[in-house]
């Protein structure tokens, strides 16, 4: 069934030029750090300070803070989150190169920032959500029921920027990707417009695979065996 299905739906096409901001967004565990280290290896700037072993950016992680009151945009916290981030988007976007971040929780505050993004990109990913709760488990002992209810509510807030596309936004399948992971750069440089290397390519492509983990190598429980 994979094999005849795309692990990325393209769901609102882009402008036919270099992506400049592009978003990438699920739930924790749920794949980002595999779609935006694809998307490092191909060209795409993901921030100069990365998270070890997670792809993310972390002035713009620094900015954001916790995110215990993101998901209520009437809470000060909200305004005090967008005031400090916009700065730090503004000044990436600033320097010209295709470029974009990625933060599992970026679909809370997503339509608030899009009007500082020069060229825009959505790409929320997801992951079957049992394995992503049970990975939370593992990780941070937070009981697998409370884990699989933050990520249902985090796609939850992810569907509904896919049933109304405030800018271009693609749909990825992180299982999709393990099975078809020569397609998936193929249309991730599609979507963003990018013209990688062979050599990138293929780097991208053996990053997939799912032995090698896509998390901190310091973390516990790493390397992953299969795909998890």
């Amino acid at each position: 069934m994979y094999e005849r299905s795309e692990p990325l739906d393209i769901l609102t096409p882009a402008a036919d030029e270099p992506a400049s901001g592009v978003l990438v967004f699920g739930a924790p565990r749920g794949g980002t750090s595999m779609v935006a280290g694809v998307l490092r290896l191909i060209g795409l700037d993901m921030g100069a300070r990365q998270g070890r072993g997670n792809n993310e950016d972390l002035d713009i992680q620094a900015a954001r803070g916790n995110v215990g009151n993101l998901g209520d945009v009437t809470h000060p916290d909200y305004a005090a989150a967008l005031e400090r981030m916009r700065p730090v988007i503004e000044a990436r976007a600033a320097e010209g190169r295709p470029w974009g971040w990625k933060d599992p929780h970026g679909g809370l505050y997503a339509r608030d920032v899009l009007d500082v993004l020069p060229s825009p990109r959505l790409i929320a990913v997801f992951r079957d959500p049992a394995a992503a709760a049970a990975r939370i488990h593992m990780l941070t002992g937070q009981s697998v029921a409370e884990a699989l209810n933050d990520v249902l509510w985090l796609y939850g807030k992810a569907q509904g920027l896919i049933a109304e596309p405030p800018a271009p936004l693609a749909m990825a399948s992180y299982e999709k990707a393990l099975v078809r992971p020569e397609r998936f750069v193929e249309q991730l440089a599609f979507f963003c417009h990018l013209e990688p290397t062979p050599e990138q390519v293929r780097e991208a492509v053996a990053f997939i695979s799912p032995e090698r983990g896509h998390g901190d190598p310091h973390s516990p429980g790493w390397p992953r065996e299969g795909a998890l």
